[in-house]
């Protein structure tokens, strides 16, 4: 299985005013802002046994949302 990870370094900029939800669970609408020195790329994974109440979907086709785009923008 294929996998595009993200791997950045959390750091806001000083201008930028944390919410509860950056603060409490390092979540954020703005990743640009809270995210530095980010870095993309694919890897193989292996294809996750699923558990006895789970379901195990082959996905044909995927993209990549908006938002994880703004995030590796550097500014």
């Amino acid at each position: 299985m294929k996998a595009v990870r993200v791997k950045s370094i959390w750091d806001p900029k000083k201008e930028y005013r944390l919410g509860p939800k950056d603060i409490e669970g390092k979540l954020t609408y703005q990743g640009s802002k809270i995210w530095r020195n980010p870095e993309i790329f694919i890897e193989g994974l292996p294809i996750p046994v699923p558990e006895e109440d789970e379901v195990l979907i082959e996905v044909k086709a995927c993209g990549i949302r908006g938002t994880d785009v703004h995030l590796i923008h550097t500014d």
